[in-house]
């Protein structure tokens, strides 16, 4: 059975954008920022929903948003994601980002920090160097940026369906990457790092990287970048995790996410 049967689906109005959002539970806040696919459920959101009010928003240009018609800088998005939250009746949460997702949840806390309780980073793509990455090139994203059609993935390989994800067949994958494919086109990501790492380093909000040991596109060095970049950080490294924790690692990312809660409090 996927999850998310218990979230409500909702759409709300932010400076002329329409965000979609999924909702389930009640207590203390827990807002999750989604990967470059967009807008997923998860058995993690599932578990958590049970002790806390969990909400994940789509970025416009992301998941199943319309198409955006200009380049988005992230730092823009983190201001309609906030406003967005406030619409929701959110003025304080506890903020979960996934992969590239992670970068709008910095840019939410570095422009909004006294809403931002804790930040948990789910195989962030964010700081790292090249030989962080399982495969460095990051070229077809950056011809996406300048112009290139998005490419046919109707027969693009798919890696076996992982045992406590048995949902993600290869139609399931192809159509996740159609998604990110929209979303490289207009989104400015790895731009303006350089002010999230000076962030990083000086804020004062509890940061917890969750990193799995299996994750298939940050290698386990990373969490040795990320330590220089945010020396106040908690390292997680989740054994045989891999980069979509919330439905690989469940358990330990709930647990991860309920102690970075704790400590916060």
């Amino acid at each position: 059975m996927l999850p998310g049967k218990d979230f409500k689906r909702g759409t709300v109005e932010s400076y002329g954008y329409v965000v979609p959002y999924a909702e389930a539970g009640e207590g203390e806040v827990v807002v999750f920022l989604p990967g470059s696919a967009g807008l997923e459920m998860s058995t993690a959101k599932d578990m958590l929903s049970a002790e806390y009010r969990v909400i994940e928003l789509d970025p416009p240009g992301w998941g199943e948003t319309p198409q955006v018609t200009a380049r988005m800088k992230q730092r823009q998005l983190a201001v309609i994601l906030a406003d967005a939250l406030i619409e929701l009746g959110v003025e304080t949460c506890h903020l979960v980002g996934t992969s590239m997702g992670c970068t709008n949840a910095m840019w939410i806390a570095e422009q909004f920090p006294d809403r931002v309780q804790s930040l948990v980073l789910e195989g962030p793509m964010l700081f790292y160097r090249s030989e962080d990455l399982a495969n460095p090139d990051e070229g077809p994203i950056i011809a996406l940026r300048n112009g290139a059609p998005p490419p046919d993935v109707s027969a693009y390989p798919a890696p076996p369906a992982h045992p406590n994800k048995p949902w993600a067949t290869a139609d399931f994958f192809r159509e996740q990457m159609k998604k990110r494919f929209k979303m490289f086109r207009w989104t400015d990501h790895p731009a303006d790092n350089r002010a999230i790492e000076r962030f990083a380093n000086a804020t004062v909000i509890p940061i917890t990287l969750a990193l799995g040991t299996q994750d298939e596109i940050l290698k386990p060095c990373y969490a040795d970048r990320f330590a220089e970049v945010v020396p106040s950080a908690r390292i997680t490294m989740i054994e045989g995790g891999t980069h979509d924790l919330q439905n690989t690692a469940p358990l330990a990312f709930v647990n991860v996410v309920k102690d970075a809660i704790a400590a916060a409090d």
